[in-house]
């Protein structure tokens, strides 16, 4: 087979068509995919980058030619959107702490209210520049992603996540208005990221795990916004959710997604054939590619080949403190599996 972009690789892997190897990436997760080194290595630092969209786009390209990962990926936090809705955010004084929410504003269904040009709101626009600046370097030559909080993780970020998650038990009608004006939130901003240039959108649910709610409140709360995000969005789409999500598989995957992104350890030979053309991205834990060697990386990676994951990557993303060398490891490896995976 003859050698083929990134972008396509890429894109047929998720769509399920023929390619010449697995890719390598960094689409779901929530950590992003900016480390260190690469902030020193181009010197342009955290939190800044966060602030300017030039910033933004040009370390995440350094970020994609110093790692060899086949993506592109913005922004480089989880709080975005959150911000723009009014929330105080946590500005980290250090290259390798990440953004947090210092106030949550948002009490009652009363207090949400639709923002007047959301798309001009706090760092979105940031976030939508810097998407078109790198669509301008990148060409169609490597995909680029974005992504964002999906409506239950919002809402839990609006009014507080431990508040959030006491009305899923006692107040049910303050999680029902509150996911469903963060899933109007998340579809007028997924969209204006596709026109921005992004290829894929990832939705990043980490609340919506087993660690954090039982697989029932997941059918009731969290899978119809998912669904009704999946039929409104046209192109490439991916839900990644953290912790534990084997009980909630199955109601991942009718959501209607292109591709899954997940954390936890799963037999992958088992769960193929349940979940029909859906791809499944991951295999590599992000804490060990954070703290192992490079030839352990390897090995990692190598079982997540064999096992069968679609798309091989840091199933939290890629932490801050990760080396450098060991994301190259990662990359590497995959490169390498062409001739076995032909």
């Amino acid at each position: 087979m003859e050698e083929i972009s990134p972008k396509r690789r890429v894109i047929a892997a998720l769509k399920g068509e023929k390619i010449d190897r697995p890719p390598v990436t960094s689409i779901g997760g929530c950590e992003g995919t900016l480390i260190v080194d690469v902030q020193k290595a181009k010197g342009i630092y955290l939190p800044e980058a966060h602030k300017d969209s030039e910033k933004m786009a040009k370390l995440a390209i350094a970020s994609q030619k110093l790692t060899g990962l086949e993506s592109v990926r913005v922004p480089f936090d989880f709080v975005v959107e959150p911000e723009a809705l009014g929330c105080k955010i946590k500005w980290p004084d250090k290259i390798d702490q990440e953004l947090t929410i210092l106030n949550h504003v948002y009490k009652t269904p009363d207090d949400l209210v639709w923002p007047e040009n959301l798309l001009k709101k706090g760092r979105i626009p940031i976030v939508l520049e810097a998407i078109r600046t790198i669509k301008k370097e990148v060409g169609e030559f490597l995909p680029i992603v974005s992504f964002m909080a999906g409506p239950f993780t919002l809402g839990g970020g609006l009014a507080g996540t431990t508040n959030f998650l006491v009305w899923t038990l006692k107040n049910p009608y303050y999680v029902e208005k509150f996911v469903e004006f963060s899933t109007d939130i998340v579809l007028e901003y997924a969209k204006a990221q596709y026109s921005a240039g992004s290829d894929i959108v990832a939705i990043c649910e980490p609340n919506a795990s087993c660690d954090m709610i039982d697989p029932r409140m997941f059918k009731t709360y969290v899978k119809p916004a998912l669904t009704r995000i999946t039929d409104e969005l046209g192109g490439l789409k991916v839900l990644h959710i953290c912790g534990k999500v084997g009980p909630i598989i199955q109601d991942m995957v009718d959501c209607g997604f292109d591709g899954i992104s997940v954390e936890e350890p799963l037999d992958i030979r088992r769960i193929k054939p349940l979940i029909g053309d859906v791809k499944i991205l991951g295999g590599v834990q992000s804490k060990n590619l954070a703290l192992n060697t490079p030839s352990s990386v390897r090995e990692e990676v190598k079982k997540a080949l064999e096992a069968g994951f679609d798309l091989i990557e840091a199933g939290e993303g890629i932490l801050l403190p990760t080396p450098l060398d060991n994301i190259k490891a990662m990359v590497e490896t995959v490169k390498e599996w062409k001739t076995s995976y032909q």
